[in-house]
């Protein structure tokens, strides 16, 4: 899917219901302590938790992910 998100956007803290891949395409993403640029590619192992995503700029990124993923 095609996700956007608005300057100052957090999503909820979630468990992966299965492989999770992220594209970023514009703005910058943080997941933990790691920030996203465009281009840059992350990918989450089925089980694995996201605690904080956020994005202080907002941004645009393709996401492939399970519809397992269960909120915490």
């Amino acid at each position: 899917m095609l996700v956007r998100l608005a300057p100052g956007t957090e999503y909820p803290p979630h468990r992966h219901g299965g492989v999770e891949e992220l594209h970023l395409l514009h703005g910058e993403l943080m997941i933990g302590d790691r920030k996203l640029y465009p281009g840059d590619y992350h990918q989450a192992e089925a089980g694995s938790v996201d605690h904080r995503v956020w994005s202080e700029t907002g941004c645009t990124c393709v996401l492939i992910t399970s519809y397992n993923d269960a909120l915490l």
